[in-house]
C-alpha cells in the first residue's frame, strides 16, 4: 500500500411458494411517497424474507436502470441484504455472469417470463429475482420481481424512491466503463456529503494533497455534531482497507465541533507504488463494532459494505448520516 502507519495496523430441501394472486402476478406498492432507496431495497428483502421458505435458492440478476453505477448499487444492496438475512441460497455470482456470458444475455425490463425462466433453469435457482427502476415525476420508481422458475408466479414488491443528491450523484453518471472506473465513480457517490445533516469534514496536513515519497502525512475530521466515525483507504491499486478504527483501542468518538487528528500518536509514511488514493469517513449516531481488518480489491459489493456498520446494543444494520473524502497523491 502507499500509505502506511508507523503502528501496527495491518438444507432441507423445500419447495418454494409464492401465492398465485391477480394472473400470477402480487404486487404492493408502498404507500409512504418519496422514501430512501435504501429504505426501500431494505424493506423489500425484509417481505421476501417472511414471504419466502427458507433455504430457497436465489439467483439476482442485473438490475435494468439508466446509469451503470445506479444499477450496481442496487444489485450490491440486495446481494447483500439477502445475505445477510442468512434465510437464502445465493446462487454463486461467477456462475452468474458465466451464464449470462454465454447466452450473450442483457436484461430488459421488457423480458419474456420464458426468457428468466429459462435463465433460472441454467442457473439452478428456484426464484429468480431481478427489477427495475424508473422515473416517474420528480421521483422513481423501483419495482423488483421474485419469479418462481417451476411455476412462473411472479412477486412484485415497488416503492417510491426520492431523488435524494447521493442518488442523483448515482444517476447522473453513466459511465459503464470497467477497470476500476465504476467503483472510483461509487465511492464518490456514497461519500460525496451532499447529503449531510451537519457539517463533517476530512482534511490532509496538505491542503492540495501532494506528498512525495518518505514524507508523512496525518488527517484532520471535523464534525459538527457528537459522532462515531469510520475510515476505509483505497489505495493506488485499488485496494480498500478499514484503517480507523481497527481495534478496541481506537477511540473512534468525535465530540461536536472537535477536530481529531488520525493517527492518534503517530504519521503515516508515504510509500510506493505512486499515484492517487483516497480517503473515505462515514459518521454514524450510534456505536458500532469493529470488525477484523481486512484488505481487498476495490469492488461495489466491498463499497457498500464498507459504508454499512453494525450497531453495538441491537447488531443492527447502520448507515453514516454523514460523509466524507479527500483524494491526495504520492510521487518521487
Amino acid at each position: 500500500m502507499g500509505i502506511c502507519a508507523l503502528l501496527a495496523i495491518s438444507c432441507v430441501s423445500q419447495e418454494p411458494k409464492i401465492t398465485q394472486e391477480s394472473a400470477n402476478a402480487h404486487e404492493s406498492a408502498n404507500t409512504e411517497p418519496g422514501i430512501p432507496l435504501d429504505k426501500a431495497l431494505s424493506d423489500i428483502v425484509s417481505y421476501y424474507v417472511v414471504n419466502l421458505p427458507a433455504n430457497t435458492k436465489i439467483a439476482l440478476i442485473n438490475f435494468d436502470a439508466e446509469a451503470q453505477l445506479l444499477s450496481d448499487y442496487i444489485f450490491e444492496e440486495l446481494w447483500i441484504h439477502f445475505e445477510d438475512s442468512r434465510s437464502f441460497i445465493l446462487i454463486d455470482r461467477k456462475n452468474l455472469e458465466l451464464i449470462q456470458k454465454e447466452m450473450d444475455y442483457q436484461y430488459s425490463g421488457m423480458v419474456s417470463d420464458e426468457s428468466m425462466q429459462s435463465l433460472g433453469h441454467q442457473l439452478g435457482a428456484q426464484i429468480l429475482v431481478y427489477g427495475n427502476i424508473t422515473q416517474l415525476g420528480s421521483e422513481y420508481r423501483l419495482v423488483v420481481r421474485a419469479t418462481d422458475v417451476e411455476k412462473a408466479v411472479t412477486s412484485i414488491r415497488s416503492a417510491t424512491v426520492k431523488a435524494d443528491r447521493r442518488f442523483t450523484a448515482m444517476l447522473e453518471n453513466k459511465s459503464g466503463d470497467k477497470g476500476g472506473k465504476v467503483e472510483e465513480s461509487m465511492a464518490n457517490a456514497l461519500y460525496s456529503g451532499l447529503d449531510n445533516p451537519w457539517r463533517f469534514t476530512v482534511q490532509t496536513d496538505k491542503a492540495n494533497g501532494d506528498y512525495h515519497e518518505g514524507e508523512y502525512m496525518t488527517m484532520r475530521i471535523y464534525s459538527e455534531k457528537d459522532a462515531w466515525f469510520k475510515v476505509t483507504h483505497i489505495d493506488v491499486n485499488g485496494n480498500a482497507q478499514v484503517i480507523y478504527p481497527v481495534s478496541s483501542n481506537d477511540n473512534n468518538f468525535i465530540k461536536a465541533g472537535q477536530t481529531r487528528q488520525i493517527p492518534d500518536n503517530t504519521r503515516f509514511r508515504m510509500t510506493k507504488p505512486y499515484g492517487e488514493e483516497m480517503i473515505l469517513v462515514g459518521a454514524y449516531e450510534k456505536p458500532f463494532v469493529i470488525q477484523p481488518n481486512s484488505t481487498g480489491p476495490l469492488s461495489n459489493n466491498l463499497l457498500v459494505r464498507s459504508i454499512t456498520a453494525e450497531r453495538e446494543d441491537s447488531r443492527a444494520e447502520m448507515r453514516p448520516v454523514a460523509t466524507a473524502k479527500f483524494i491526495y497523491s504520492i510521487g518521487q
